[in-house]
């Protein structure tokens, strides 16, 4: 199935795979695909990843411009 909203993507399915320019940026289990470093370099945008309380998974939490916090 195609799932453009991340985070049922990795809360439902088993493997992802990134695109960007029609191709194949990544792919695998939802925890090695949706990283930080992944969203940035596909969508050009900051984010969290952290772990969804109900399903384990990892959830994608973007970060406005203007509102980004060290990490820690």
């Amino acid at each position: 199935m195609v799932l453009h909203d991340l985070n049922l993507a990795a809360r439902y399915a088993d493997r992802l795979v990134a695109m960007a320019g029609g191709r194949v940026h990544g792919q695998g289990a939802p925890e090695d695909v949706l990283t930080q470093d992944t969203i940035q370099q596909v969508f050009g945008l900051a984010s969290r990843i952290i772990t969804d309380p109900v399903s384990g998974r990892p959830m994608m939490l973007p970060v406005g411009r203007h509102r980004i916090a060290p990490n820690n």
